[in-house]
């Protein structure tokens, strides 16, 4: 699997501003999947390099891994920026799993859209939800993560 840098800084961003606004972080010492603790609450935090321009919007494509699920209380998104983020509660993601894409033959695992420029999770079957109540940032003091 090739590494892909440019998430990979993204998500060093992330870590690093939370640290700065005072957030406690501690990453398990685990390769995949990639698990903190951030003021003591499990997290999984994903990150892609870039969204794929549609005619509607800005689209991040993720996968999650359903095991993660029951390990983890948040699940982070990041999307364009390491400000700008989604932070699902891993029930949301399990609530949702019958209705993603499959990935290939792996039942343990679920594909979705993110429509960032609208704020919604895309499943299959053209299914779209809001997520706008799960939007946060780093810039915005209200907007911030609560863990």
């Amino acid at each position: 699997m090739t590494r892909n840098i440019q998430a990979e800084e993204k998500l060093d961003g992330f870590i690093n501003k939370l640290m700065s606004l005072g957030y406690e972080i501690k990453k398990e010492d685990r390769k995949k999947p990639q698990i903190y603790l951030i003021n003591g609450a499990r997290v999984n935090i994903r990150s892609r390099r870039a969204p794929s321009d549609t005619a509607y919007g800005r689209v991040f494509w993720y996968d999650v891994a359903f095991s993660i699920l029951q390990d983890v209380k948040w699940v982070i998104y990041l999307t364009t920026t390491p400000d700008y983020f989604v932070k699902f509660p891993s029930s949301f993601l399990e609530s949702l799993k019958d209705r993603m894409y499959p990935v290939g033959r792996d039942d343990g695992k679920g594909v979705f859209n993110i429509d960032w420029d609208n704020e919604m999770i895309e499943l299959k079957q053209g299914e779209i939800r809001s997520i706008n109540e799960y939007y946060c940032n780093l810039i915005h003091l209200e907007d911030y993560p609560e863990f």
